[in-house]
């Protein structure tokens, strides 16, 4: 039972890492500890969600408070001509529009941080970012995006369990 809590801690630490710098692959994460057992699916899900959310929160922090930098405030973004309708760009900034509008949204911006955390539509990293920069409820934000993290860590801990128990059923 001591060793559980290591890795209970371990798991949640891994998930913070992961939502900080994506190079560190949260799935990849589940696959293996699914393969070695030491946790359940649930428990895997449950803390790589909440280390994740952590993680999502305190860059969410850290970029509402860093636009008031003066330093930031100097390098403007150049401006693009806007798309032609039937090329891949127009496209990409129409899915991008529906995106911002979905977070933004009083109204749909829960299910909005709930889709970026479960199924990455619209991806959990760059909405974190763009949602600190508007006036959206940090604490909305913060269970949504938390809620759907969870969901997708377990969801995959659960398939991943169910593919090695298919397998080890062969051998």
């Amino acid at each position: 039972m001591h060793g559980v809590w290591w890795h209970l801690l371990l798991t949640v630490g891994y998930g913070l890492l992961s939502s900080l710098i994506p190079v560190f692959n949260s799935e990849a994460y589940v696959v293996a500890t699914a393969a070695t057992h030491l946790l359940t699916p649930l428990e895997v899900g449950v803390c790589l969600g909440l280390g994740q959310g952590f993680g999502k929160m305190a860059l969410f922090q850290a970029v509402r408070h860093a636009k008031s930098l003066p330093r930031l405030e100097r390098h403007k973004k150049v401006e693009r001509p806007d798309p032609q309708p039937g090329t891949w760009r127009y496209r990409w900034s129409m899915v991008l529009k529906w995106a911002n509008a979905l977070v933004t949204s009083r109204r749909w911006g829960p299910l909005g941080f709930f889709l970026a955390g479960s199924v990455s539509l619209p991806p959990s990293y760059p909405t974190t970012i763009l949602v600190a920069k508007t006036r959206v409820n940090f604490a909305v934000f913060s269970i949504f995006m938390t809620l759907g993290l969870m969901a997708r860590y377990t969801a995959i801990a659960y398939g991943a369990l169910g593919v090695f128990k298919h397998l080890l059923h062969f051998f």
